[in-house]
Order: C-alpha cells, then structure tokens, then sequence
C-alpha cells in the first residue's frame, strides 16, 4: 500500500500475517530500506507485497529496526541469509536478538514460539542521519517500551512523518524491560517536535494527521491506567 511517493506499508495489520507489526519500504539512494521487517510467519508474504509495488526484494539493503521485538524484526535472520540484508538496532536491545532471548524479545510471551538469534550489522544512535532525494531520516532514541527503542523521523517530500515503533501505544511489562521514567522522558522528546503525519507499531495502512494533537493526547493518556489482562496472539479466547 503506497502512503507517499517512495514510502510503501508493506507489512502489519490486514497487509500480512497477524504476528506482524507494521513494516515499511522506503526508496532509498540506490537502494531500498525497510523499517521493521516483520516475522518469520509473514516473511513470504511481505516479500510478496514487495514484488506488487515493482521492487526486488534483493534491493533492501537495510533493515532500520524500532526495537529487538519477534513482531518487529523476528524475520530479520531470513531477510540477512536470503538477501544479505543487514540489521540496524539499537544497542541497548541488540543482545536479545543476537541471543534469541525469546522473553525479551517476547517471542515465547505473546506468540507461542522462539526467537532465531541474529546478528545486528549496525548499531543505531540518537542523531544518526539517512539522506537521499528528498528524503532524511532521523534517528531518535525513544527507550521505554524497550530500552532500545527507537522512533524514526522522516522527512519526505515536504512532510514530516514520525515512524513510532511502539514507542507509542506499546505495551508495557517488566518482562521485556520496560521502564515507566524512560518512556515519559521519551514522549516529552517526541511531543517537542512537528509532525505533518505519524504511524506506529500496530495500525493499518494509513498516515494518521493531525499528529501533534494526537501524540500530546497520547502522552496524556501514557500510564493513567496499567492493563495487566494482555491476550496473547497465539491462543484462541472465546470472550
């Protein structure tokens, strides 16, 4: 699904397998990035919607990878043996991947299954810039769903868009690392800047406007209340 000239959704909610946080494809310099790649149970069907939108999936060069979550980048190891795709993270969420930790990387909690452990190439850092044709991409550390969790702001054709990962609307849990003080540090650091659009870790196909409001709004609601009866995405709840 095109969102914008040279920026393709092309995993997550109703574009691939249900495990699958969204997952972007963004036309680079000579080259082809994602942002989060998905699981290794959507991984076919990512490359699949890839093809649709006329690119090779032997272009990705890159992974740009929100954080060290199965949803997020548990098919990276897929992308690196078939295609030589290299994965840039975080450090601070880098040894969960590498090891496959499969509770830190919530693998075994939300989706029944096991992480493959998977190098990362690159370690992402606060400030870190990607500039091509009318587009720059900024690195910005936003720990506190992971504590290296990142958000990417994108500036594309005159719109500046933040790609939140599930820095936010993300879940919360000492299990994974999360941390309370951190993520409203974060959300100070998000809600100090303009953006024309923002999409996250779990939405459908769309840009969401008006996404200052909406991202003071959700720094507002951030904690009120913690919900501790998360379902899990492998098992069948009948109510």
């Amino acid at each position: 699904m095109k969102l914008l000239n040279g920026i393709y959704q092309v995993g997550g909610p109703g574009v691939s397998h249900f495990f699958d946080a969204t997952a972007y494809l963004i036309k680079g310099k000579d080259e082809y990035l994602l942002i989060d790649c998905g699981t290794p149970e959507g991984y076919e069907q990512i490359k699949e919607n890839i093809r649709k939108v006329g690119v090779n999936p032997a272009e990705i060069t890159k992974i740009l990878g929100t954080h060290g979550h199965y949803d997020h980048v548990g098919a990276a190891h897929l992308w690196k043996n078939e295609f030589g795709t290299k994965l840039y993270l975080h450090e601070l969420d880098a040894a969960q991947v590498e090891e496959g930790d499969s509770v830190r990387t919530s693998a075994a909690i939300l989706y029944g299954t096991e992480s493959v452990p998977c190098k990362v190439d690159v370690f992402l850092h606060e400030g870190d810039r990607y500039e091509a044709e009318n587009l720059v991409i900024e690195v910005l550390h936003t720990p506190g769903h992971t504590m290296g969790s990142v958000s990417f702001d994108v500036t594309k054709d005159g719109y500046r868009i933040l790609f939140a990962g599930d820095s936010v609307w993300g879940g919360y849990s000492e299990k994974i690392g999360s941390d309370e003080a951190a993520w409203r540090v974060s959300l100070d650091k998000i809600t100090a800047r303009h953006y024309d659009f923002y999409t996250f870790g779990h939405v459908n196909t769309q840009l969401i406007a008006d996404a200052d409001t909406r991202l003071r709004e959700a720094k507002m609601a951030f904690a009120n209340y913690y919900n501790p009866w998360f379902k899990t995405f492998f098992e069948t709840y009948h109510y």
